[in-house]
């Protein structure tokens, strides 16, 4: 048998898994209250070549053919932990059974090609308080030591 040549640490242990598989594992943390936001930490891979903004771009294009009722609003500049990574939000709503749904998500290049995605999802339209928290889980991140 190989060894390993990577890991996945989570809440609840550690493993190793083999040669040339990627880590796409979605981490979700569900709010307190119902009209609370709920918070998703996501992983992908750029393309070959593909710089973040054209994933990021690309990502969209995706969204808006296939998600019911896209709409995205801004786009701006993200950055995560204490100026650890530099990569950008993006405001976003969408339809989910007849009902909008609205969202941000911040995006970042961990090293030459993976992402790491932050979204912030909510049933009610995400106010200056709802930014703040975001902003705070943004702020709190740490790479392991």
């Amino acid at each position: 048998m190989s060894e390993p040549s990577s890991q996945c640490l989570f809440s609840e242990g550690l493993i190793n898994f083999p040669d040339g598989y990627q880590d796409r594992t979605v981490n979700v943390f569900a709010p307190p209250a119902a009209d609370a936001p709920a918070f998703n930490i996501s992983r992908d891979a750029l393309n070959p070549g593909e710089t973040l903004a054209a994933y990021i771009d690309r990502q969209l294009a995706l969204m808006e053919k296939h998600i019911k009722g896209w709409k995205q609003g801004e786009r701006s500049d993200a950055t995560l932990g204490d100026s650890l990574l530099q990569g950008e939000i993006v405001h976003a709503s969408y339809l989910r059974d007849g009902k909008r749904v609205w969202q941000q998500q911040a995006v970042f290049t961990v090293d030459s090609h993976k992402i790491l995605v932050f979204t912030m999802t909510c049933t009610r339209v995400l106010d200056d308080a709802d930014s703040a928290l975001f902003g705070e889980l943004l702020r709190s991140f740490r790479f392991h030591q």
